[in-house]
């Protein structure tokens, strides 16, 4: 795979990622965004057309309770009670109670409600108290009735019926068993209500795509009659209450009614407008991103084209020996072409000082083989007359002049920028030779180093110009300058190296002032007197440059007592080999 994609041009190359990168992550997104718009339209239809069967439900429970609490007022009022249960004659004003009391609590109850209850009815199973006004029935007279068995011989001290009557025709009715304090059975009351009163809401909620209809455990639907949904309805299993059914296109919602044992069941067309416009949609958002990736990769083509052409032209220039190429554009490419004569330009002037160094080079090593004669005649010439010195007695002089002359060997001997530690208290011991000429035993120099650090390769010429600064402002009138020169390893890892002396020292407010200057690089001008000593500032720039920048030259002293230098470096005991 890897094989086959270095050998594809740019131009497959950018196409294919628009196609996999580009094209199809928003055919997916698309497809993705119509499916969970689809889904959200969905969920909010189940969710709207949930809430309003609930309410439906709620609406139609309260009325149920209101024909339960009229029924309440009536079945378990105890005057009543009383009439029902005592023989009726005209002795004991028993027909007073009848017109007086009776009769008007079923009128009164018809009245003040909140529902239109079509009809109370009284059933008695005291015969002796006659039958009247619309409202009392001897118990006999509803023996014929389906449901009176069932609702007699039942435990139950309520229950809603469906009724068919030739003076009401279909109602809901209300049933609830009379039982007196003596637990005597008085009959029943029976409030009978139109289902047009009673399922108001379900008639004035259906729409063009909605409908609800009242079903029974049969599946029948039962509320209203010659609905569109009858048709279909039985052959439906209404769902679970909170749930939902789809089918061909329908969406089939179902609450139960408390008391009535019917449930009720909404039936919603699903809209196919939305759906076919995102169709649409999809399809023309597809076809807008195939058009622009056939835009793309004609730019695209045109784009690579004029760049095979500037890289011809490029192949051209160098072979003709750098060339600039001519600039007729102005855009990127335009650019590229002119950064690259600015690259073959700068590429003519490095050839040019190359050949003009490369010469300079040839020169300097023609001076430097004739110029090795000199330090060669300067060498023999010193020994010379330090032999010349040693036959006339003045062995102090020939020392010297001996010393001299290694010294400046050492001196000249540039080729390295490092050596041993060894070498360089050598040319230290050198030096003093040296001053001890002029100053005799006014100058003592003691060294103390572990001889497994005399291999540690150090910068050449860092304590040569130290001791050299101590004897210049360290030595007095008062007695020998005493000079010490320790170097240990540390325990973080680094090698001390302190030159102290016991002379003049440094005053505090200097000292500072040079730790300061030593750290920050910051010089007096060479133009002020108090100028810190060039050797030290040399040392202190090439610990920093080699070592780092924490590894400068600290001053330490008490003034009219001593003066000390410390120089800290890496150590790494494997340069000791």
């Amino acid at each position: 795979m890897r094989r086959y994609l270095n050998t594809m041009s740019l131009k497959s190359k950018v196409t294919l990622a628009f196609v996999l990168l580009i094209l199809l992550p928003f055919i997916g997104l698309g497809l993705y965004t119509y499916d969970q718009t689809q889904r959200y339209m969905r969920d909010q239809l189940i969710a709207n057309s949930q809430m309003t069967l609930k309410q439906v439900k709620s609406t139609i429970e309260n009325k149920l309770d209101l024909i339960e609490s009229v029924s309440n007022s009536i079945t378990y009022n105890y005057r009543l009670q009383q009439f029902l249960a005592a023989p009726y004659s005209q002795a004991n004003n028993s027909i007073d109670d009848y017109f007086s009391y009776a009769v008007p609590l079923i009128n009164y109850a018809m009245l003040f409600q909140k529902i239109n209850t079509e009809k109370i009815s009284v059933y008695m199973s005291n015969e002796t108290i006659p039958e009247g006004f619309g409202a009392f029935y001897h118990e006999t007279k509803a023996i014929q009735e389906s449901w009176y068995d069932t609702f007699k011989h039942s435990e139950k001290k309520s229950a809603w019926v469906m009724r068919s009557s030739l003076e009401l025709g279909k109602t809901f009715g209300y049933m609830q068993k009379m039982i007196s304090l003596e637990d005597h059975d008085l009959g029943f009351t029976l409030v009978d209500v139109r289902p047009s009163d009673l399922l108001d809401p379900i008639s004035r909620i259906s729409e063009s795509n909605q409908h609800i209809v009242l079903m029974d455990d049969h599946n029948h639907i039962l509320f209203p009659e010659g609905s569109i949904t009858a048709d279909r309805a039985p052959s439906l299993m209404p769902p679970p209450s909170g749930s939902y059914v789809i089918q061909d296109n329908q969406l089939f919602i179902s609450e139960p009614l408390k008391g009535l044992g019917l449930s009720m069941l909404m039936t919603i067309t699903l809209p196919r407008s939305f759906g076919s416009l995102q169709v649409v949609t999809n399809l023309a958002f597809l076809t807008a991103m195939v058009l622009l990736l056939f835009a793309f990769y004609s730019v695209l083509k045109i784009a690579l084209r004029k760049m095979k052409t500037s890289i011809g032209q490029m192949a051209h220039a160098i072979e003709s020996g750098f060339v600039p190429i001519p600039i007729d554009r102005q855009d990127e490419f335009g650019v590229i072409t002119e950064k690259f004569n600015l690259l073959l330009n700068k590429i003519n002037l490095l050839m040019k000082d190359m050949i003009r160094q490369e010469t300079i080079h040839k020169d300097a090593q023609l001076i430097a083989l004739q110029s090795q004669i000199n330090p060669h005649f300067i060498y023999n010439t010193l020994d010379m007359f330090s032999a010349k010195m040693e036959l006339a007695g003045q062995f102090d002089v020939s020392d010297a002049m001996a010393d001299f002359g290694k010294m400046m060997r050492y001196n000249m001997d540039g080729q390295f920028r490092f050596t041993t530690l060894e070498a360089e208290i050598r040319y230290l011991e050198q030096y003093m030779n040296l001053q001890k000429i002029k100053y005799g035993d006014n100058i003592e120099l003691r060294i103390q180093v572990p001889d497994r650090l005399l291999s540690f390769h150090i910068i050449r010429f860092i304590l040569q110009p130290i001791v050299e600064n101590s004897i210049k402002h360290g030595l007095s009138q008062q007695g020998p300058l005493r000079i010490l020169l320790d170097i240990s390893v540390q325990p973080d890892n680094t090698l001390l190296l302190s030159i102290r002396d016991n002379g003049l020292g440094i005053p505090n407010e200097r000292l500072d002032i040079l730790n300061e200057r030593f750290r920050t690089s910051t010089y007096t001008p060479s133009s002020s007197v108090r100028r810190e000593s060039i050797g030290l500032g040399n040392i202190n720039e090439r610990l920093k440059l080699y070592y780092g920048e924490e590894y400068a030259i600290r001053l330490g002293s008490n003034e009219g007592h001593y003066a000390e230098t410390i120089l800290i470096i890496p150590y790494d005991d494997r340069e000791e080999d």
